[in-house]
């Protein structure tokens, strides 16, 4: 009976070991982090925090040109105080400091909100890792249009004696710079929308261009990438060539040592786009030798619109022209044009 009672005591007395074991286990297992958490410390730098997330997570889920945007708003973001926040301290007043001050530097509210989508998309990553940190976005409030203090660039654009200059010397030039800078006065498209164009997206049976490219240019000015859609969903568009461009689009046809690739390669290589400093560069000796200012290569897009302006273009068509997306955009761009036209309709109503 003793026997049994030992042997039952002892029996009794493995189970609990086991159990106070299991339970040991158990409790060391609940206080050991999960793999996720350690992967993630608490107390890295916000800057150094969004720099790992975006080359391990987003550089291959992204487009390109995307990610590239995403690399710039970081560069931009480690200029400031909050990128050297650790994550463990990161509070809502940190992020706002931080947004407010961009309002006060000047920087438009496309370039702030781009900060602000930088910093939420990496803390939701976070969340959704289940790492220790508050949601700081929900509670910081981005700034009024109104309230930035940056002053609105003028929009310049070619007269009608300093086109004709211009013009007479692209004509009589060959250089690649002549011909794109006639294409752009006579399109209207983007200078990345040009340098992106191939020679399939030539409609030749409908005097037309099909626009769904654009060459992306890195921060570092280095670094070039054609992505495979314009700006945006609305930048994608059919547009018709005048008689002038389709000529000269024709002339460029038969004299290319390949029509298979891009229509403005670089000389070795027809799949390699030219580059926005050599354009800039070959401009400017043609717009001194025209006698002309060099206003930057968005010049001759604006150029163009003024032209439509004139000629009594819609401005609904001349948005969609332009590939923008919206009226109120092409509106708000502008505006220094169709307000004489407002105020002439005021005098009608009144």
């Amino acid at each position: 009976m003793r026997k049994r009672s030992t042997i039952a005591t002892g029996a009794i007395g493995v189970l609990r070991n086991r159990l106070d074991t299991g339970g040991n286990r158990m409790q060391s297992a609940a206080q050991t982090p999960s793999i996720r958490e350690q992967s993630i410390s608490m107390k890295t730098l916000l800057g150094k925090g969004c720099e790992k997330w975006l080359y391990r997570y987003k550089q291959n889920s992204v487009k390109k040109g995307t990610f590239k945007r995403l690399e710039t708003s970081l560069i931009f973001m480690n200029r400031y105080y909050v990128s050297q926040v650790r994550l463990m301290d990161l509070r809502t007043e940190d992020v706002q400091n931080y947004i407010n001050q961009m309002a006060e530097d000047g920087y438009a509210l496309t370039t702030i909100k781009k900060q602000y989508n930088l910093i939420t998309g990496y803390i939701k990553f976070l969340l959704g890792e289940g790492a220790p940190i508050h949601p700081v976005y929900l509670n910081v409030k981005l700034p009024n249009e109104d309230t930035i203090v940056h002053k609105k660039k003028e929009i310049v654009s070619y007269s009608k004696p300093e086109v004709k200059r211009l013009t007479a010397v692209c004509e009589a030039s060959d250089d690649f710079a002549a011909r794109a800078a006639i294409l752009l006065m006579e399109t209207g498209m983007r200078v990345g929308e040009l340098l992106a164009l191939k020679w399939e997206d030539v409609k030749w049976d409908r005097q037309a261009v099909f626009i769904h490219r654009t060459l992306v240019n890195h921060q570092s000015r280095v670094e070039q990438i054609i992505q495979d859609s314009a700006k945006s969903r609305s930048s994608n568009r059919t547009i018709p060539l005048s008689t002038k461009a389709m000529k000269l689009v024709s002339q460029m046809f038969d004299e290319a040592s390949s029509t298979d690739g891009l229509i403005f390669p670089l000389p070795d290589d027809p799949n390699e786009s030219i580059g926005y400093n050599a354009l800039r560069a070959h401009l400017q000796k043609l717009c001194k030798e025209a006698n002309v200012k060099y206003c930057g290569l968005h010049v001759f897009r604006h150029t163009f619109a003024t032209n439509c302006y004139y000629r009594g273009v819609d401005i609904k068509m001349l948005s969609k022209f332009l590939g923008h997306s919206s009226v109120s955009v092409t509106y708000n761009t502008y505006i220094h044009l169709y307000g004489d036209t407002l105020e002439a309709l005021r005098e009608v109503v009144m």
